[in-house]
């Protein structure tokens, strides 16, 4: 579906308003927020459910092409949303810092990370008369709001910016009529927005419900490259619901120990991260309420297979379980795959794998996907035994992973 499809058959994603240069020539897009049904803005306004909204039904909505035509792709970011993950490519986004974000030493730090990190940033609603702004030589574009400046002002304050911040580039915003725009373009501004060059635009699709946006957070955060058992442990507990069903699935027959696992700290240290992170990813996702059952039977069944084709390298069953599971990503969340996995930080592999069909993991993701489909032939048995894994293996890794299933789907747990 085009993201600028007929506005009678889907709902309100975004409004989009170019940036233009010199030349008049579209350089850019301010991204901003709009009721879904098309109606006012609700009251209160929360800015930081705003700015969430529009960053998943931007970058998750499946055509990113067609909405920012390959360019720059600017977003209002509160204090609180600077402060999270931003799990969207740098190539794109421009974050906008609101002129309302307090100067404070963490929100300094996280601009010098985010610039590291290879954002854009651009300081939105700029009114001052001098250049001591403390975020200024922290970001790369400033948006000057132009009525707020008579024309000398406007010219003074712009000698100044460009004296003591020469590496910054100047945005004029709130143009009204050429007039202003010519006046902007002699005092040496850079960049142009405005209702006289564009209005914004609105821009129709498929929502990223609520309900999305949470678990695809709570999913990116279990599958950092990098996490640590108590950062799996403390995202897991800010979600009592999950943290309680995944107790009770370890509980279970298939991962007891010596004794019930009675919290979360204990069940990630006892278990293994890998594993635990896993499982909180299945139930996490199981939470759709809109997709069947037989959706995330199908989804785990293919996991489990990965994963019992590599229990003599436990690195490798965890990364296969997520392949596995993540094939079936497109199903539960209506986007394409490519778009899914471009937001999730994982491991080089498994994208390959996911995508390509690459590597050791994707000759499991293929062979499970055969064995599916009863094409006990085309499984590729050349790569399979490349990894050791014979006809015999795959018989019983198969019927492994259906007493895995068949217990998993009738624990309390999922």
């Amino acid at each position: 579906m085009s993201a600028l499809s007929d506005p009678h058959q889907t709902s309100v994603l975004f409004a989009r308003q170019p940036i233009f240069d010199g030349s008049r020539e579209i350089v850019a897009f301010e991204l901003l927020f709009r009721p879904t049904d098309g109606g006012p803005m609700p009251l209160p306004f929360d800015g930081n459910r705003a700015t969430s909204t529009v960053l998943l039904n931007a970058f998750t909505q499946g055509d990113l092409n067609a909405v920012g035509q390959g360019k720059h792709l600017y977003v209002n970011f509160t204090a609180d949303t600077l402060a999270g993950d931003i799990p969207f490519d740098n190539t794109h986004l421009v974050v906008e810092i609101l002129e309302d974000t307090p100067c404070t030493e963490a929100v300094c730090r996280r601009l010098i990370e985010l610039r590291k990190a290879g954002y854009t940033l651009a300081l939105d609603d700029f009114t001052e008369h001098d250049a001591t702004h403390p975020f200024l030589p922290l970001v790369d574009i400033v948006k000057l709001e132009y009525p707020h400046y008579s024309n000398n002002e406007l010219y003074w304050v712009i000698g100044l910016l460009r004296r003591h911040h020469p590496h910054l580039k100047l945005l004029a915003e709130k143009l009204e009529t050429e007039a202003e725009l010519e006046q902007c373009l002699d005092a040496g501004c850079d960049y142009f927005q405005g209702y006289f060059l564009a209005r914004p635009q609105i821009v129709h699709g498929k929502p990223v419900t609520t309900a999305r946006l949470t678990i695809l957070k709570l999913i990116t955060e279990l599958n950092q490259p990098e996490v640590s058992t108590r950062d799996v442990a403390t995202t897991i507990e800010r979600d009592p619901a999950l943290g309680v069903r995944l107790l009770r699935l370890v509980n279970t027959t298939l991962y007891q120990r010596a004794g019930q696992i009675t919290s979360l700290h204990q069940a990630v240290t006892l278990i293994g991260t890998q594993r635990i992170r896993s499982l909180a990813t299945l139930l996490a996702l199981s939470e759709l309420d809109d997709k069947p059952h037989s959706l995330r039977q199908l989804a785990l069944s293919r996991a489990s297979l990965c994963r019992e084709l590599t229990l003599d390298d436990p690195l490798l069953s965890e990364r296969a379980f997520i392949v596995g599971l993540f094939s079936y990503l497109e199903a539960f969340f209506d986007r394409p795959l490519k778009d899914l996995v471009a937001i999730l930080p994982l491991h080089a592999s498994i994208n390959a794998a996911l995508l390509q069909h690459e590597g050791p993991l994707g000759a499991l993701l293929d062979t499970a996907i055969k064995l599916e489909h009863g094409d006990w032939n085309e499984i590729p048995w050349g790569r399979l035994r490349e990894l050791g894994i014979q006809p015999t293996d795959v018989s019983a890794a198969n019927q492994r992973a259906l007493h895995i299933v068949g217990e998993l789907t009738t624990s309390d747990g999922f």
